[in-house]
């Protein structure tokens, strides 16, 4: 048998969390980052000779046709990931996207049509859905440990500041809590309770500078009510916890921690401690398994997915979805 082909990836968008993701693809076996592109060729140039990076492009689509990667992550600010997918789709290189992917229900459901159509990968980068610790946690609920959840809360929640140009704060950049942590809050609760949803209620305060600065989300399923809560304006206590008939699971730092306990009726605790350095590593090594295989989304992170938070993103901004 021959040596596996490398799978070669390019980047858009040269901030802080591309540097985390080449980091993470310098962690495994047969991956490597080739090209960067941004809007400033001296930013791409920075940011390539840093990070070990052959290629540096100020044009996402010249990136697209000179490098010729097998696949393109995109992590600019949310406001041009619908443009920039579609772009990729038109060069028919697989997708993995920074979260929020698609801002409103209409860029989701077209992005996933043309994957669809076209054959072509597409994956929002949550990140979180695989990490060890929330998959154990995930084991604890679907095994029935702590009997029947009766109530779930997942709670994230910083200071941003009041700079109106940082991209928390900026709207021409998406800013907002929900494009930058609900979009957690949501992913993960329908990843631990995944089953049908009843009805959804969104409550939300708007910033000075218009962007959504704090929100409710509350999911009504069969005999459980499931509680998220997410804010740039004031520090929450950043956990997930379940409380069922027969005990609960407590996930601290739910979004990029390494550990979750189960707490049982009259028995010890059990602790979960898990020892990952670069959590990006499970979400790139789906895709290039996803892509290998053929398949055009991910069964832990599929199009629904997105397509159901960007659709409660219209709901919560009063927009028709």
């Amino acid at each position: 048998m021959g040596q596996e082909k490398i799978f070669r990836f390019a980047i858009m968008g040269a901030g802080g969390i591309a540097e985390k993701f080449c980091d993470a693809v310098n962690r495994l076996e047969n991956t490597e980052v080739i090209a960067v592109a941004s809007k400033s060729l001296e930013r791409a140039s920075r940011f390539a000779k840093k990070n070990n990076v052959a290629q540096a492009y100020d044009s996402y689509e010249e990136m697209l046709k000179d490098a010729d990667p097998d696949g393109v992550y995109i992590a600019t600010t949310p406001n041009y990931h619908f443009e920039l997918t579609m772009l990729c789709l038109d060069y028919k290189k697989p997708v993995l996207c920074e979260k929020a992917m698609m801002v409103n229900g209409e860029e989701a459901r077209l992005v996933f049509q043309r994957s669809k159509e076209l054959g072509v990968f597409v994956m929002e980068g949550m990140w979180s859905r695989f990490l060890p610790h929330n998959k154990i946690a995930k084991q604890w609920l679907d095994e029935g440990k702590i009997g029947n959840v009766e109530l779930a809360e997942i709670n994230i929640g910083f200071q941003a500041g009041n700079d109106p140009k940082n991209r928390f704060n900026n709207p021409d950049l998406a800013g907002g809590a929900a494009t930058d942590i609900t979009v957690y809050c949501f992913e993960l609760m329908t990843y631990f309770l995944d089953r049908p949803v009843k009805d959804i209620h969104t409550y939300m305060n708007q910033s000075e500078t218009g962007v959504d600065k704090t929100e409710q989300i509350s999911i009504l399923y069969d005999n459980c009510i499931a509680n998220m809560h997410a804010s740039i304006a004031a520090k929450l206590n950043d956990e997930a916890v379940f409380y069922g008939t027969e005990g609960k699971i407590v996930v601290p730092l739910v979004h990029y921690g390494q550990e979750c306990s189960l707490y049982r009726d009259r028995e010890e605790p059990v602790h979960f401690t898990d020892q990952t350095e670069n959590g990006f590593i499970y979400e790139i090594q789906e895709m290039v398994d996803c892509v290998k295989r053929g398949e055009v989304e991910s069964k832990v992170t599929p199009h629904e997915m997105t397509i159901r938070c960007a659709t409660m993103f219209d709901q919560l901004m009063g927009r028709k979805g």
